[in-house]
């Protein structure tokens, strides 16, 4: 009687079961988009993808872009409107009419080239702050809203005081001891004082806080820029000698020194590896760029580099920092964006793959942060 032959090893055409630590690691090679696609694959993929700990790690390796708005009255498949839907502020399909709309686009930067996407989603009104991929905009019925524009995902966020746009100013930012988004809204009211409220997106409820000092506040033409749960504003465009800061947590206003005086208004702050930097023109062919470190909880400005030219740079508009610092991006025009390389020492314009024409851009990220997968979020 013969035996029963025990159970074979596994052939060389069977595929080998990867770990769950080798496929988190793989996918975290891949950008947002594709992630989005990935994660209906299969339970395991979607548990893993939207884990806070994953949506944690894949920002920390981001690279920044630049997100802007434009008109446009091109109808296409697969686009999404933000406008309010019979009441119902998810994604729809708007209709075919070919009404002129504002539309979402990002800019991704690569070895002195650029390639300008269509988010596909319209029905904006305004971008007004973005923090960890996330966007704060309105859409055209003014609907104040919090977006994803990978993931799709969008809540309606609860209206603070009314006042016209040109005399408000938003912040968007984490705060890592609550461990929650907040917003902040400043608001100049009639006899020119400025008050403040800040909105928990946890609970959606907002709240009255410290009241700027009179005249701390100039104009809103710069808009806040967000590092480490603190919020920081350039005050005014012209002769400024500080900017000011809110750490999040403590919910003051606090006027701090700028390394030099901001003279006009291509001058920014700007966040790069979670530290503020300020980039400021000093004479027609030179541009300063400083770096604000702390030592022993007290901020230190330190010079990084000086950008100097044998032409006319007044007109360049510095718009985002990106790897590690090593290039900064300036626009030009409507039209013409240059990128300097802080080791080469040399300023080119890139080439643009798509259609700028953009008035104002903001620095972003295409992340997976959305409302289920937070240990960040809400």
């Amino acid at each position: 009687m013969s035996c029963i032959p025990k159970k074979q090893c596994a052939t060389s055409n069977e595929v080998p079961v990867l770990s769950n630590d080798m496929i988190f690691k793989i996918l975290l090679m891949l950008p947002a988009k594709d992630l989005v696609k990935l994660s209906t694959v299969c339970k395991t993929w979607r548990k893993l993808i939207n884990s806070p700990n994953f949506v944690e790690a894949h920002m920390s390796v981001c690279e920044p872009v630049l997100t802007f708005l434009k008109h446009s009255s091109e109808s296409r498949p697969n686009m999404f409107s933000i406008d309010g839907n019979n009441g119902s502020f998810t994604l729809f399909e708007p209709s075919s009419s070919k009404t002129r709309d504002r539309q979402i686009y990002s800019m991704e930067f690569k070895s002195r080239k650029s390639k300008v996407s269509d988010l596909n989603i319209c029905g904006f009104g305004d971008i007004l702050a973005t923090c960890d991929g996330l966007l704060l905009a309105t859409n055209k019925s003014g609907t104040l809203l919090v977006l994803n524009p990978t993931t799709r995902k969008l809540v309606p966020v609860k209206p603070g005081t009314m006042v016209p746009p040109h005399d408000e100013s938003y912040g968007f930012v984490f705060s890592n001891h609550t461990r929650e988004y907040k917003l902040v809204h400043l608001l100049l009211d009639d006899m020119g004082h400025i008050d403040s409220e800040i909105l928990s997106l946890k609970t959606m409820s907002w709240k009255g806080c410290t009241v700027p000092s009179f005249g701390l506040f100039r104009d809103f033409r710069h808009k806040p820029v967000a590092v480490s749960g603190v919020l920081y504003w350039l005050p005014g465009d012209n002769d400024v000698n500080y900017f000011v800061s809110m750490n999040i947590d403590e919910e003051k206003f606090v006027r701090n020194a700028l390394p030099v005086n901001s003279t006009g208004p291509n001058d920014r702050l700007m966040e790069n590896c979670a530290l503020l930097n300020f980039i400021a023109q000093m004479t027609v062919y030179r541009i300063q760029v400083w770096t604000l470190k702390t030592d022993e909880c007290v901020g230190i400005w330190v010079k990084r580099y000086t950008i100097n030219m044998d032409y006319d740079i007044t007109g360049l508009v510095p718009i985002f920092m990106a790897r590690d610092g090593r290039y900064v991006m300036f626009k030009l025009s409507r039209d013409a964006v240059y990128e300097y390389d802080v080791e080469e020492e040399e300023m080119e314009e890139v080439s643009v793959d798509g259609n700028l024409s953009f008035k104002m851009a903001l620095p972003h990220m295409n992340t997976l942060v959305s409302l289920e997968n937070s240990a960040p979020l809400w």
